[in-house]
């Protein structure tokens, strides 16, 4: 799978299953109606949307993918193409929190609210990560793949020339 593709699925996954909780919290909110919660909602997705749009709001790639990608081993044909076995291998422990976080929103409305603010958060800040190794493949002739590995191996990736 194309890194950038990866990257665009991460955030789309983070923000669908944030806005998902959020509307759970919301459900549990009216059934106790509870004001203070409803503030606190209110106050801690305004300041996560914040906090995730300031940590994302340069155009470089972060640290750690460019660590990623200068980890990137070349190879001269493309990778298997794998798309759903990458994604989930890559992406389970988000699915498990936020059924995780959904389940025990019937009990503890605010941990809904916590675990869609985070995952705000993440989405925000990693919004423009995929344009970012976009444009270092472009500079570099180059494509990044991340390859299929351990559910808890670190992730892999592989650099094939462009066509």
């Amino acid at each position: 799978m194309r890194f950038s593709e990866y990257l665009r699925t991460t955030v789309l996954l983070l923000s669908s299953t944030s806005i998902a909780l959020l509307l759970i919290a919301i459900l549990a909110i009216v059934r106790e109606s509870s004001g203070v919660l409803l503030v606190f909602t209110i106050v801690w997705i305004v300041a996560s949307v914040a906090i995730g749009l300031w940590i994302g709001r340069g155009g470089a790639a972060m640290e750690s993918i460019r660590a990623l990608l200068s980890r990137s081993r070349p190879e001269p044909v493309f990778p298997r193409i794998e798309p759903g076995a990458v994604l989930l291998t890559r992406l389970w422990p988000v699915l498990l929190i936020a059924l995780a976080a959904a389940v025990a929103s019937i009990w503890f409305p605010s941990l809904a609210i916590a675990t869609s603010g985070y995952g705000l958060i993440w989405a925000l800040s990693w919004r423009k990560q995929a344009l970012a190794v976009e444009a270092i493949e472009e500079r570099d002739a180059v494509h990044f793949w991340l390859v299929r590995g351990s559910v808890f191996s670190r992730p892999k990736l592989v650099r094939v020339p462009a066509m």
